[in-house]
């Protein structure tokens, strides 16, 4: 643990925290525009925990229109133990929210330790196991994959979870253990109807979502530029890009594919803002076929190319409905085993190109390394993910846009979980291990796509990530994973201060969107 670390954690315990000229501009300007009395009972519960200023903005939106849809009062689950401490509350409190609970108190409410205790020694001693405790459940509330998903991104370089160790994942594991059973308290305190939260992955948010919405709660989730609504008939489990089918199914028979095309012009070409897209698409080499085959001496041009496609290991590998495997890493290291055995293929396999933003470095390159698979090129660095196009006859992907990307394409694609292109007719989509091998060993014989399925591809690429919503009182550019966040936090409050200095709205087209949304919620209920 840095010293930057220990010292905020130490003033989230015991300083006041000291709001910047930035951050008291922003309040005085903020805080015209929103009511600042409300009587109601509690029934909107906001996760507060990730404090970037983007998401603490958004969920007061959020949480606020889903108080003048119902009336119903807001209370902001924060970090630390003294309200005076906290960095986020006098935010909130601009936003007219003035109900507040200081998490850190679980660790010391007798009730929540014994219970987490409990469930704590049953997963060391009878779980025993990673795979085991991915299916993990409490309530009828699936927790485990979230347990597991929070132990591979708060440990480093801890790709894949074997056996269980009290010293390795104890911590972990019991402070996720924590927020289940803070969150049921909680729960049983107040009748919750709306969940506004910035993300549905990881202990720390995921449970909350689940074990409000198994309550019937209706989640509203603002994840970076990504909104989307979980009413209590919906699955809470569906990835949260997934596009409506209804929209998809329009767009098939009405679309002239004008905008579709565009848009994936757009991303092999590196123009997009996504940084997904800038750093596997902008300032990289193109590799033509014959320079892609020289890569690896045994490979030839009289082969099929099949390319794997590798996640970020560590980013939330259960979120959406399913994973074949035990996590991306396993996925991986066994695709690669098989694929290495065949002979009629040349088979490559690209690294994540953001997996630096999750401290990863050298994962796949160990699974080579490991298991001495000779027959598997990894790409290099400098390789332009759209030279992919001119030589793949195969992509295989556990769930990653790639597997969409390339169908648009025409290549056909093999998944091996359920992520939020899954269940349209575009990939080759096994419902089980063994049906996954059974591809991969028949993978030379998978033919090209048809137009339908290039024509479905497109649309539901193009619906996935243009179904986006960036007010623009909003900074331009959010604060990601690995930034310095100390360094943007005060810049990123100036930019939204100059924003509203020169009219941009709060209450804008989204936060009515949104109020709409609530509305009807109710009114369905």
């Amino acid at each position: 643990m840095n010293f930057e670390r220990i010292k905020k954690i130490l003033g989230t315990l015991f300083l006041s925290y000291e709001l910047s000229p930035e951050e008291k501009k922003f309040i005085e300007l903020n805080q015209k525009h929103w009511s600042h009395r409300h009587n109601g009972e509690v029934g909107i519960l906001v996760e507060g925990f990730l404090d970037s200023p983007t998401s603490i903005v958004e969920k007061s939106r959020l949480a606020n229109a889903a108080r003048e849809a119902s009336g119903l009062n807001v209370k902001v689950l924060v970090r630390g133990i003294k309200q005076k401490a906290s960095n986020v509350i006098p935010i909130y409190r601009s936003f007219g929210i003035n109900n507040f609970f200081c998490w850190w108190l679980n660790y010391i409410n007798p009730r929540v330790v014994f219970s987490s205790l409990c469930s704590f020694f049953y997963i060391l001693l009878f779980l025993k196991n990673g795979t085991k405790l991915v299916d993990y459940r409490k309530d009828d509330v699936l927790i485990g994959d979230l347990i597991y998903d929070s132990l591979i991104r708060n440990i480093p370089n801890s790709y894949t979870i074997d056996r269980l160790s009290l010293f390795s994942h104890g911590r972990v594991i019991f402070r996720s253990l924590c927020f289940y059973y803070g969150n049921k308290n909680i729960l049983k305190k107040n009748d919750i109807r709306f969940v506004v939260s910035s993300h549905n992955v990881y202990a720390e948010y995921g449970m909350l979502c689940r074990q409000a919405h198994a309550r019937g709660a209706t989640i509203l989730l603002k994840d970076m530029d990504v909104y989307k609504m979980y009413t209590p008939q919906m699955n809470i489990n569906e990835h949260f890009l997934k596009a409506d089918k209804k929209v998809i199914d329009e767009a098939f028979r009405c679309s002239d594919l004008t905008g579709e095309i565009s848009y994936y012009q757009s991303r092999v070409l590196g123009i997009s803002t996504q940084i997904d897209i800038q750093n596997a698409f902008k300032n990289k080499k193109t590799y033509t076929k014959q320079e892609s085959l020289s890569l690896h001496s045994s490979f030839s041009d009289k082969k099929n190319c099949v390319f794997v496609m590798a996640h970020a290991f560590s980013d939330a590998p259960h979120v959406g409905e399913g994973l074949l495997f035990k996590d991306y890493y396993d996925f991986l290291e066994k695709t690669l085993i098989t694929l290495n055995g065949n002979n009629d293929i040349n088979c490559f396999v690209k690294a994540h190109p953001s997996s630096y933003m999750w401290g990863e470095k050298g994962g796949v390159e160990a699974i080579v390394e490991k298991n001495k698979l000779n027959h598997v090129c990894i790409l290099p660095m400098d390789y332009n993910t759209n030279s992919i196009i001119d030589i793949a006859d195969v992509i295989v992907t556990a769930k990653g846009t790639a597997g969409l990307e390339f169908s648009c394409a025409g290549i056909p694609a093999i998944t091996a979980g359920k992520g939020y292109y899954h269940g349209f007719g575009i990939c080759f989509e096994p419902e089980s291990v063994s049906e996954f091998y059974k591809m991969l060993s028949e993978i030379k014989d998978i033919k090209r796509l048809d137009d339908d399925k290039i024509r479905k591809a497109l649309i539901v690429l193009y619906h996935s990530f243009n179904n986006l919503f960036h007010s623009d009182v909003l900074p331009k550019v959010q604060i990601r994973p690995g930034d310095n966040y100390q360094l943007l936090y005060r810049g990123k409050f100036a930019e939204m201060v100059f924003n509203m200095e020169n009219g941009v709205l709060m209450k804008d087209n989204f936060y009515y969107m949104v109020l709409s949304d609530a509305e009807r919620c109710i009114n369905e209920k």
